[in-house]
């Protein structure tokens, strides 16, 4: 991958709060390649494969090329659910369009109670944040009682309807009693632009074989929801080159929903 331009460096510090005093690998910003709005203008390609993206985290999701299922990377193995649920290993040379991406490890962790639904956990969670300002990895072990997900159908390489219109007939699957893990990020809603906000989480299963885009889901009141916290110093986000779909003007859709 080509050097990045400093002006491009110096502006995300000044951004994002990225202190240059955060070297440590349990220090280092979530790395952003590409920003949600790309996806929600019609870019689907990016020229970043797996490989490479592997280097910058071990934690995190996003999508491939085409819009060639969800992306979910759970202890440093990244996961691919494609169109018709199936969830696998994904090889390296796949390329993504969009993936937020960081090296994992908790600041805080704390158990959640009584919660309902995904509503009343996400307020929770909240509550516990040291700054709703700051950006968080968030890593969430639960049994649900009964949950949505969606994955995405691959696309044609000319399209280029955005990504709520497709999102609308978007392959759904739904399951009852399934524990899992729930893989994502806490974004103030200044930067809804770069990713969605508050939250965006993938699912995946215990047994690896059920997960996608996280859409809603309840919980057994009883059980026990474990969650753990990354406080993060800011976010490193990366361009596609050479990249006509990326670089031409785009209609300024701002949305702060977590479910699309």
């Amino acid at each position: 991958m080509k050097k990045i331009k400093l002006i491009m460096i110096l502006a995300l510090m000044f951004i994002t709060g990225f202190s240059a005093k955060s070297q440590n690998i349990n220090e280092k910003p979530i790395f952003h390649y590409s920003v949600l709005d790309a996806l929600r203008n019609g870019v689907y390609t990016g020229d970043l494969n797996i490989a490479v993206l592997r280097t910058k985290g071990d934690f995190g999701l996003g999508t491939y090329n085409y819009l060639d299922g969800e992306m979910i990377v759970l202890n440093g193995i990244f996961y691919q659910i494609t169109g018709d649920g199936k969830v696998s290993i994904a090889e390296s040379k796949l390329k993504t369009p969009f993936a937020a991406v960081t090296f994992f490890k908790a600041d805080k962790v704390y158990e959640l109670v009584g919660i309902s639904d995904f509503e009343e956990m996400q307020k929770e969670i909240v509550k516990n944040l040291p700054s709703e300002n700051k950006s968080y990895a968030v890593q969430i072990e639960c049994e649900f009682e009964s949950m949505k997900v969606g994955s995405a159908n691959r696309v044609k390489e000319n399209e280029t309807t955005g990504l709520v219109e497709l999102m609308k007939t978007r392959p759904l699957f739904e399951k009852q009693n399934v524990i899992g893990t729930l893989v994502g990020f806490y974004t103030p809603a200044y930067m809804s632009t770069v990713n969605l906000s508050p939250f965006h989480f993938h699912f995946l299963s215990k047994d690896r074989k059920f997960g996608g885009h996280f859409m809603s889901g309840k919980f057994n009141s009883a059980v026990k929801i474990k969650v753990r916290i990354d406080e993060k110093p800011g976010l490193l986000v990366v361009f596609p080159e050479n990249n006509q779909a990326f670089e031409r003007s785009w209609l300024q859709e701002k949305t702060a929903k977590s479910v699309y």
